[in-house]
């Protein structure tokens, strides 16, 4: 006989809800604002592993859990050998945080409602902070309250990208559809506005990624009209924000091929691409040497400044704080053991949101392309920055996806009478 989850579910349903809506409604234009829905949802977790409830989980439910702990476990032995300092086990410590989060929440899920709005409110948000700080402040590339533009221009694309998905819920609530696709529409524009407008280039190729999921989720014979006519929707919207900062976007384009061809055919070292080029040869050279263990953040950096004085790199990227690159920053520090788990991270989700992209429930279908999205496009995002090297990005992806796979996955439990949805 399962233990009674809480006195009053209604009431622990109520606090999930408002702590996922704080989540994605406060992460953009308020400082650490990811932190105070995190945190209500970590502590509402821990209150929830107190009253030792049984468990049901699939076996995904359970690799996902393993993957988490796998990705911790490997980064303390890695910290143990290398002898780093504890700051550098510190973030990787947040995937413990998500797995009593991740049980509480397949338990007791949000709100779709507080979920959605959330999305919408962020990301509206965003473009307003954005637009304020572009135009009131004159500051070039708007950075919100992030460290920089870059993880606020695709932090914010992907606040987009989940209001572009949840406009397919909207078709399932009846008469409130319209409202709910109107607000979600708009919180689809604010996040593509809001990433053109801090000119965070590498975020724009998840924008294509996004486009043929959503193709592979809802298009059939049956409403291949529908599609068609929201694909037109979606380029027009797209061509839309495109020209409204055509000058910027293409500025930047010109730039980064400017400043590539300059560092393949002179090796110019000293410029924003260039940085990142000469780093990523570094240390790609670097993990050669020592591809199964890693080398240690101390080690690694007297290596870069001897390279220096050698003239084999440059002396410029001495003082980058990383490598620009997710999956060469976890290799060079943790090994190849750190690199598949990585991975793990990636790919398997990706798989099991995309093996209910065709779900006859819409909802299913809404949460399934919302999930592999975070996974594509933080796949994409960490080609060109260390996404997961900061509190920021690892909150917000780890939560998003615990999130989006717990309702999904309670959403799949529902009788099939009350799961259909318009686009079955």
């Amino acid at each position: 006989m399962t233990i009674p989850i809480h006195q009053n579910k209604a009431w622990s349903t109520n606090i999930v809800s408002i702590a996922t809506f704080l989540l994605y409604a406060l992460t953009y234009a308020v400082p650490s604002g990811y932190s105070y829905g995190a945190l209500i949802l970590f502590l509402a977790s821990l209150r929830f592993l107190m009253i030792k409830p049984r468990w049901d989980l699939s076996l995904e439910d359970k690799t996902l859990i393993g993957i988490f702990l796998c990705i911790f476990i490997i980064a303390l032995i890695a910290f143990v050998i290398h002898n780093n300092e504890p700051k550098t086990v510190d973030q990787t410590s947040r995937y413990l945080f998500l797995i009593p989060v991740l049980l509480l929440l397949l338990n007791i899920p949000p709100c779709q409602l507080a979920l959605w709005a959330g999305m919408a409110v962020g990301s509206i948000s965003a473009a307003g902070l954005a637009v304020w700080q572009r135009y009131g402040l004159d500051i070039a590339r708007p950075d919100g309250f992030m460290t920089s533009a870059i993880p606020f221009g695709d932090i914010s694309l992907m606040g987009g990208v989940f209001c572009l998905a949840g406009m397919f819920w909207a078709n399932t609530q009846t008469k409130y559809a319209r409202p709910w696709q109107s607000i979600l529409a708009l919180g689809f524009l604010a996040g593509l506005y809001t990433s053109l407008l801090s000119g965070s280039r590498g975020g724009w190729l998840t924008i294509p990624m996004v486009i043929i999921l959503l193709c592979a989720a809802f298009l059939k014979k049956k409403n291949l009209k529908q599609v068609l006519l929201g694909s037109v929707i979606l380029l027009a919207a797209l061509g839309t924000a495109f020209s409204l900062l055509k000058g910027e976007i293409v500025e930047r384009y010109d730039i980064a091929v400017i400043q590539t061809n300059n560092y393949i055919q002179h090796g110019t070292a000293n410029t924003s691409v260039g940085l990142r080029l000469e780093a990523w040869r570094a240390a790609a050279m670097n993990i050669a040497e020592k591809p199964i263990l890693g080398w240690s953040y101390k080690d690694y950096a007297a290596r870069l400044e001897k390279l220096a004085a050698e003239q084999k790199t440059s002396q410029s990227i001495t003082e980058l704080s990383n490598t620009h690159n997710n999956y060469l920053e976890v290799w060079l520090h943790q090994g190849i053991f750190g690199l598949l788990a990585l991975l793990a991270l990636y790919v398997l989700p990706f798989w099991f949101f995309c093996k209910r992209l065709r779900s006859p429930n819409a909802t299913v279908q809404a949460l399934a392309v919302g999930g592999a999205s975070l996974m594509v496009s933080f796949f994409i995002f960490g080609l060109t920055q260390v996404i997961l090297g900061r509190n920021n990005g690892i909150v917000f992806f780890g939560l998003s996806l615990v999130i989006f796979w717990a309702c999904m996955r309670n959403e799949e439990k529902k009788p099939a009478a009350q799961a259909i949805g318009r686009y079955a």
